[in-house]
C-alpha cells in the first residue's frame, strides 16, 4: 500500500514570523525579523516524513516577498519548503490552496481560514499553541 503525499501549508507572518515582530519586515532592519522559536524544530520533524510536503501561502506584495525569502534563507527555513507563494490578496489564499492539493492550513487570521473550503483542514494559529502544534499536526491531522 503506497502512502499519499501530505501538503501542509504555512502563512509567513504571525506563523513562521512571530506576531511580536509582524511591522519588522517593512523597515530597514527587515533581516532582524524573528521567527516563531517552536517553528524550527516543527519544520524539521514534518520535513523528516517524506510524505510530507511543506509550501507556504503567503500575502506579500513584490518587495515584501523578496525581503520573506531573504529572511527564510538567512534563517535557513527555505530549505524545509516545496514552495513558496505569494498573493496580493488574503483571499486568494483559499484558491491557491485548492490548486496546490493542501491538506492542511495554518494560518493566524480567522476571517482568512473562513474563506477555505471544508476539503481543506484549517489550524488557527496562535503563539501560546505554538508548542502543541507539532503533535497536533502529526496525531490530529
Amino acid at each position: 500500500m503506497s502512502k499519499k503525499l501530505k501538503t501542509i501549508a504555512f502563512d509567513l507572518g504571525g506563523v513562521i514570523f512571530q506576531i511580536s515582530n509582524d511591522t519588522t519586515i517593512f523597515s530597514d532592519n527587515y533581516l532582524e525579523t524573528t521567527i516563531q522559536p517552536e517553528m524550527f524544530h516543527i519544520l524539521e520533524e514534518l520535513s523528516k516524513n517524506k510524505y510530507n510536503k511543506l509550501i507556504i501561502i503567503s500575502k506579500a506584495y513584490p518587495t515584501n516577498a523578496k525581503k520573506s525569502k531573504e529572511i527564510l534563507k538567512l534563517y535557513r527555513l527555505d530549505e524545509y519548503f516545496n514552495s513558496i507563494i505569494f498573493c496580493e490578496k488574503n483571499k486568494d489564499k483559499a484558491k491557491i490552496a485548492e490548486a496546490m492539493h493542501v491538506e492542511i492550513m495554518i494560518d493566524d487570521k480567522e476571517e482568512v481560514l473562513k474563506e477555505f473550503p471544508k476539503t481543506i483542514k484549517t489550524i488557527l494559529f496562535k503563539e501560546s499553541e505554538a508548542p502543541v502544534l507539532l503533535s497536533k499536526l502529526l496525531n490530529n491531522y
